[in-house]
Formats: C-alpha cells, structure tokens, sequence
C-alpha cells in the first residue's frame, strides 16, 4: 500500500504508485480543479512524497503481551 498527503490534508492512498497517481489526478480534479499541473508533475510528486504503508497484523483473539501497553501496577 502506497500513500500520500496532499497539501489540504487529504490522505490518498492505493496499491501502488501507478495507482496513486490515478488517485491522485482524480482528487486534483474534483478538489483541485482550478490548479494547474499535468500529469508529469502528479507522478513527480508521487514519487517524491508516497510512503509505503504496511498494517500490523494484531493478536489473536484481541489481546496482546501486557508489558507492551504501560507500567505495571504496584
């Protein structure tokens, strides 16, 4: 997963950088459409500022090793 802000705060994000750029050229075009830039510059960006994203897969059954989640009570 490839992600990315835009400058008025709007997480993009998509499988890969082609499909970030799709994303991205979509946003600019509903949110953005009096801004001028092609589609060069958008996969400039992209490659500029996209982040790889990767999620965590969490404990089964919901819970997790108590050390990890704050001091102990005494």
């Amino acid at each position: 997963m490839k992600v990315m802000l835009c400058a008025c705060g709007c997480r993009l994000e998509a499988n890969g950088d082609a499909g970030l750029v799709r994303e991205a050229l979509a946003h600019r075009s509903r949110e953005h459409a009096t801004s001028v830039s092609d589609e060069k510059l958008v996969r400039r960006v992209v490659a500029e500022n996209a982040y790889r994203l990767e999620y965590a897969a969490p404990y089964a059954g919901g819970e997790g090793p108590d050390e990890e989640f704050g001091p102990e009570p005494y």
